[in-house]
């Protein structure tokens, strides 16, 4: 992979931490409105805490998934899997350097390893499929 290649990795990476956020206000939204409407604001903040990391989880594999097949179907030549690897490698290096930042490090709970090791499968996996249709 050259320079470049890594450029457009930490973009994906961005692109997909945006998507994700995005999706978790996306699924507490539709908690608040459609499964348990009326009530307060800080009660939906509460919530928000224990379904965001969840919803990163399978949303994640999704967006990574996704992510690692339409790259690696794009440009044969780069390897899949190496590129795949490492926009996950940086969108994790970003999510633990934002939860260092807020001094939440001491208090990764299991669904955080989870969420990680999900997505580097999802994108591993995509990245395999786009090889083999290559």
């Amino acid at each position: 992979m050259g320079t470049l290649d890594f450029v457009k990795a930490f973009g994906v990476a961005l692109l997909l931490m945006v998507l994700n956020v995005a999706a978790s206000f996306g699924v507490v939204a539709v908690y608040a409105y459609l499964i348990e409407p009326g009530h307060e604001p800080a009660y939906y903040e509460t919530v928000a805490q224990s379904i965001a990391p969840w919803s990163s989880v399978f949303v994640g594999a999704l967006l990574f998934f996704l992510a690692a097949w339409l790259f690696g179907v794009r440009r044969h030549a780069r390897s899949a899997l190496a590129f795949a690897l490492t926009f996950a490698a940086i969108y994790t290096a970003i999510d633990f350097a934002i939860i260092a930042a807020v001094g939440g490090l001491a208090h990764l709970g299991l669904v955080v390893w989870i969420s990680v090791a999900v997505k580097f499968s999802a994108a591993a996996a995509g990245a395999l499929l786009a090889k083999r249709r290559v």
